[in-house]
């Protein structure tokens, strides 16, 4: 797997998303720094993450920065105050699923994965993604082609620590098993099918069966054994 990481100015990103979605559901105008410490679901049309704000102004609102105020048509934030460090930082739980998804997030199965880091200071946004050679290069055709200009901080092999549960699955066992997450398999109710999921993984579907058994029982195997 492969590792980029990118870099974008405030004002280019804060023109695209007006363009994307409602004035204000982000307003980085407002914030000195930003960052997604876990994204816990990243999928067409939704996002979930924890994130620590830090405001430039302590009588600024953070609801203004998330967009709690105001009219927005088409997307559903939800948002839960975790913890406030002070007057000016504060980390939340942030979702937002959008009605339609935006251009962006067309065809986001076939993308990379957002990846640390995911931040924003000094008036620049800085953010990673992580996938196969060819979603690396869908991802970076697709922003050659927008009106974003951003500066490539890193393009490098993806280097799990070989003591860390992922790190111990081979590379299919991985990418079937992020697949899998991404897209909804392992949710209450399942958004995809096992059929669904080994057709975009171009396999069979007792081949995707296989790779998904063994990685899980991988992974059950390294966490039991912490017990």
């Amino acid at each position: 797997m492969r590792r980029l990481v990118v870099e974008i100015s405030a004002d280019q990103f804060q023109r695209e998303e007006d363009q994307a979605i409602p004035q204000g559901v982000l307003d980085l105008r407002k914030v000195k720094s930003l960052e997604m410490l876990h994204i816990l679901r990243m999928a067409p049309g939704e996002v979930a993450a924890v994130v620590r704000i830090e405001l430039k102004d302590p009588t600024v609102r953070v609801e203004e920065i998330l967009g709690m105020e105001g009219s927005l048509q088409d997307v559903k934030l939800e948002t839960e105050l975790l913890e406030k460090e002070s007057e000016t930082v504060f980390t939340y739980f942030m979702r937002i699923n959008r009605v339609r998804p935006s251009p962006s997030q067309i065809g986001l199965g076939s993308m990379p994965y957002f990846s640390p880091p995911l931040e924003y200071k000094d008036g620049k946004l800085r953010l990673g993604v992580l996938g196969s050679s060819a979603q690396i290069r869908r991802y970076l055709a697709i922003v050659s082609q927008s009106k974003i200009k951003c500066r490539v901080v890193s393009l490098t092999d993806a280097k799990f620590p070989p003591n860390s549960s992922i790190g111990r699955l081979t590379d299919k066992q991985r990418r079937v098993l992020l697949t899998a997450y991404k897209l909804g398999y392992y949710d209450v109710p399942r958004r995809i099918t096992a059929e669904k999921l080994a057709r975009k993984l171009s396999l069979v579907k007792s081949t995707f069966s296989a790779h998904v058994r063994k990685a899980e029982r991988r992974l059950l195997a390294e966490m039991l054994s912490e017990l």
